[in-house]
Parts: C-alpha cells; sequence; structure tokens
C-alpha cells in the first residue's frame, strides 16, 4: 500500500471491481486519501459504498475515498483547455463535428484519453492557498480494462514513443509510460479465479505486463476460493469412503462431499500454479450472500487482512 498508482486487471468477470474496491477501502482505512478511478463503464465502486454512481466528476464517496468515471469525452474536453486556456476556443475546435468524427476514428484515442486522464490524477495538486504544492491524492486506483483489452491499454504510451519521436504527445506519453514502469510509485494487481482458462490468462498476462513491458507487479488475488471443510484426516476418510447405493440416505451427502472436495483440490492445485510466478498472494474466499454489498465487502476485506495487509 505504498504505491501512490494502483492499477487492478485480469480476466473479464474474476472480480476485477471488488479486488478495486478492497484495495481503495483498505487505502482510505489507512488514512490516505484515495481517489479509485473506474474507466468509460457501468459504475460499480460507489455502489459498493452505497453511493450512486460518480459520473466524470470527482465525488467523495466514504472518509477519505472518492470515486470518479472516467468518460473520453469528458477527459478530452479538461486537456484540450488546460492547454487551449478558453471555453471558446476550446468549444470552436474540439465541439466541430468534424473534428468529433475525426477524434473518434483515431485508434486508440479513447484509451489514450482515460489513461491520460488517470495520469493527470496521479499528478494532481490541490488548488493555490490549500498547502500550496501538496499533492492531491495519496493513493490513485484504477480499475483498468480486462486482459486482452488491458494489454493494448498498458502498452499504448510506449507505442507513441516508438512512433512519435518529439513534441507534446511524446512528452506526455513519456510521462505516463514513465510512471506505468515505475516500481516506487506503481503497482499492477493481477485477479483471477481458481478455473483454468482464467488461470491461463493470468499465466500470459503476468508475463507480457512484468517481462515484455516491465510493469511492477503487486499481489495475485485468487477469488472465490472454495472454503476448505474439516479436518485433514475427516477429508481423507470421506475421500475413502465407497459410493452409497443411489436413493439412500447417504447417497446425496457423499456426492456434496467429493465436489466440494474436488473443487478444493482443484483450487489447490491451481494456487499452487500461480505461486510459480513469485508474486504475493491473497485468497479471498466464496460467499454465498443474496446481495453483494457493503457489508460483504467488509467481510472480504477482513478475509485479506488475516493473509496479511494487503
Amino acid at each position: 500500500m505504498d504505491r501512490r498508482f494502483v492499477l487492478v486487471t485480469g480476466k473479464g468477470g474474476v472480480g476485477k471491481s471488488t479486488v478495486t474496491a478492497l484495495l481503495a477501502a483498505a487505502s482510505a482505512a489507512a488514512g490516505r486519501r484515495t481517489l479509485v478511478c473506474e474507466l468509460n463503464t457501468q459504475e460499480r465502486i460507489p455502489g459498493l459504498f452505497g453511493r450512486a454512481p460518480s459520473g466524470p466528476r470527482v465525488t467523495s464517496i466514504a472518509e477519505n475515498l472518492w470515486s470518479v468515471n472516467i468518460e473520453p469525452a469528458a477527459a478530452l474536453e479538461e486537456y484540450a483547455l488546460m492547454k487551449l486556456r478558453f471555453k471558446a476556443v476550446y468549444s470552436l475546435v474540439f465541439e466541430n463535428p468534424l473534428v468529433q468524427r475525426f477524434v473518434g476514428m483515431v485508434p486508440g484515442m479513447n484509451d489514450l484519453l482515460l489513461l491520460g486522464k488517470a495520469f493527470n490524477h496521479e499528478r494532481e495538486r490541490v488548488p493555490p492557498g490549500d498547502d500550496r504544492g501538496r499533492l492531491a491524492w495519496d493513493c490513485v486506483i484504477i480499475d483498468a480494462p480486462a486482459t486482452g483489452h488491458g494489454v493494448t491499454f498498458f502498452r499504448l504510451p510506449k507505442v507513441i514513443l516508438e512512433h512519435v519521436p518529439v513534441g507534446n504527445m511524446h512528452d506526455e506519453a513519456k510521462g505516463m509510460w514513465d510512471l506505468l514502469t515505475d516500481p516506487a510509485r506503481t503497482a499492477v494487481h493481477l485477479v483471477t479465479l481458481p478455473e483454468e482458462l482464467p488461470v491461463q490468462e493470468t499465466l500470459e498476462l503476468h508475463a507480457t505486463l512484468s517481462t515484455q513491458l516491465g510493469m511492477p507487479m503487486g499481489a495475485l488475488w485468487l477469488n472465490q476460493v472454495p472454503p476448505t471443510w474439516g479436518t485433514a484426516e475427516t477429508r481423507a476418510a470421506a475421500a475413502a469412503l465407497p459410493r452409497p447405493a443411489e436413493g439412500t440416505a447417504l447417497s446425496a451427502a457423499w456426492t456434496v462431499a467429493q465436489i466440494r472436495r474436488q473443487r478444493e483440490a482443484q483450487a489447490t492445485r491451481y494456487a499452487a500454479q500461480l505461486a510459480s510466478l513469485g508474486m504475493p498472494m491473497r485468497h479471498l474466499p466464496v460467499m454465498y450472500r443474496r446481495d453483494f454489498d457493503h457489508g460483504v465487502l467488509m467481510e472480504l476485506l477482513a478475509a485479506a487482512r488475516t493473509q496479511g495487509t494487503p
């Protein structure tokens, strides 16, 4: 939790937003002014804190915690106004339908705007008169795109540096890339499930981000780990029991016990495979609840903390 710029990624549907919310809650509870960013998506983070969606404006959702949904149009307007200084000039240029269509056609432009806005939040400072010069945020946490899109998203500044040798865009891309690859400021957390496809994608994603792109890794979060039942002796005895006759009182219980044993063994096997990456690992248990709300989030945070500070 000593990194200022934290990114969370993994295969779609594995619990990226959940882990993002956990990290944000832990950071805020430690007294750090924390901003959590979702990227042009249907917001989930504010709802986990009992708040309405934040939209493109930074909004307080808990003590020491703010959220924002970064949208390309709002990011473009903010960036253009920073450079052009005057709203009238921005309106004349960027509200022109031809310019809007052109911007929308440029490959990677939306991703560049989203990453650029997140980058600006990391270097954002409080307004003059309020601790002039102090950084606005102690920690900025990004709910990053899922695996396939995420690699393209992270690689974008590097691609710009390779193809734009000079100029403002080169300088901005260099600043982004320096941040993404700085182990003192940045950490990338990976989220996965104890299942074959998510684990395989996680192994490939780690190789791409750490080896090919040189990005600093954080922790690996293994989500929805089945609970361990009974003692080792009980589980061994259950595994050795012969299958009862169908239709007997013991048949259903035997089937459930075998399924649980198999799921636990599978989770253990995949955890061992992921341990080869050498990343700190956090196990998040399956939570059988009707609603996934702030209370469940706090239960998961407590479970993570029993394994060490996340």
